[in-house]
């Protein structure tokens, strides 16, 4: 005969695996209902990306791409034209993919991104008291498509601070060396005009490369033919 003890033990076993049970159905219960709330969510779009391919990312200003030199004028800003206003990212890249690119332009040519509202001219208000950092390009290591975009994003991207000194900048193709600048607006904050050019510097990665930066009244003064004085290097 079994006595009460092992009566006892096996219906707290037989109790024991109840509530185990229990505790499966109630795990498949809740899976159950999280399936049919998924289920739910989806026929209601709720699992659908938030993408409206209709949007565009404005940038922080608004910029005027500009081309010369083209025609083969020898008259400075004879022959500008504007390409281009724009101010979301997409209208940038929908413009500068359908460029030609800066590497296959004719010699003289030159393509000039600046803030809206600023020519590409050293007399313009906007750039009467600045100047530019200005970096020569060697042909035979030319990696003048890569410099060009990376410069362009860096002012479009607001990388450089502060912001509001970026008046532009221009590519320049020519027969003695391509040429890339950054145009600012006040020549004589020195510590910011250095800044602006250590900042390129380091985001083209230009190691043992040369930037000077002349203001605009020393070029507007200094004869050619002398060469121009650097009011600044790095």
């Amino acid at each position: 005969m079994t006595n009460k003890k092992e009566i006892n033990e096996k219906e707290k076993e037989k109790e024991k695996i109840n509530e185990k049970e229990l505790e499966k159905e109630k795990i498949n219960e809740n899976e159950k209902e999280k399936e049919n709330e998924n289920e739910k969510d989806i026929k209601k779009g709720h699992y659908t990306l938030d993408f409206d391919p209709q949007q565009k990312h404005p940038l922080q200003n608004k910029w005027t791409m500009w081309v010369d030199g083209y025609s083969g004028s020898r008259n400075w800003g004879e022959d500008m034209k504007k390409i281009l206003d724009f101010e979301t990212v997409e209208d940038f890249w929908g413009m500068f993919n359908n460029l030609v690119s800066v590497s296959k332009l004719k010699h003289g040519t030159n393509f000039h991104l600046f803030k809206h509202g600023i020519r590409p001219e050293w007399e313009d208000e906007g750039n009467v008291n600045g100047g530019k950092w200005n970096l020569r390009i060697n042909r035979q290591v030319s990696r003048l498509d890569d410099l060009w975009l990376d410069t362009v994003l860096s002012i479009i991207g607001e990388t450089f601070e502060p912001e509001e000194e970026i008046c532009g900048a221009v590519v320049s193709i020519r027969n003695n060396g391509d040429r890339i600048a950054i145009w600012t607006k006040t020549a004589a904050k020195k510590e910011v005009q250095l800044q602006i050019g250590k900042t390129w510097k380091q985001g083209l990665n230009l190691r043992g490369i040369r930037l000077s930066y002349l203001t605009h009244k020393n070029s507007l003064s200094t004869n050619k033919r002398s060469g121009f004085q650097a009011t600044y290097e790095l």
